[in-house]
């Protein structure tokens, strides 16, 4: 099991300009998982539209992120099945995984740790105008 582990993140291996299709269910996983993040931002923005601003905003930043890494990760599915030279190669999907967490953990700091923040100024700068003449 280590040694599949080491395996995969060897540069023999990341390299490899044409590894030939997926020929285990990883390959459909992979397919799938990025079709599950597009529809899911479908859904989201669907039942997004009634809720406030900030909520809208975070739904409107994890759609881009899903549309754009669920097309792109399609799209390098597709490049390995089809074995286009260099494209196909893992290491274009291990930077996309990387790119893909940081871009979703950025995400997530805006929902978890910014939205809270701007409600509670909001609150503060009502209550300071209710105050005012």
């Amino acid at each position: 099991m280590i040694d599949q582990i080491i395996h995969i993140f060897s540069p023999e291996y990341l390299f490899n300009k044409n590894l030939g299709p997926y020929q285990s269910n990883i390959g459909t996983l992979f397919a799938g998982f990025n079709v599950l993040i597009i529809v899911l931002a479908i859904i989201l923005r669907r039942l997004a539209k009634e809720k406030d601003l900030f909520i809208k905003k975070a739904v409107q930043k994890y759609g881009s992120w899903a549309w754009t890494m669920g097309a792109i990760g399609i799209i390098l599915y597709i490049f390995r099945q089809i074995n286009v030279m260099y494209l196909s190669a893992p290491i274009i999907v291990l930077i996309w995984a990387i790119i893909a967490i940081i871009w979703l953990i950025l995400v997530l700091k805006y929902r978890i740790i910014t939205v809270p923040k701007r409600r509670k100024d909001l609150m503060i700068e009502k209550g300071k105008r209710d105050y005012l003449p």
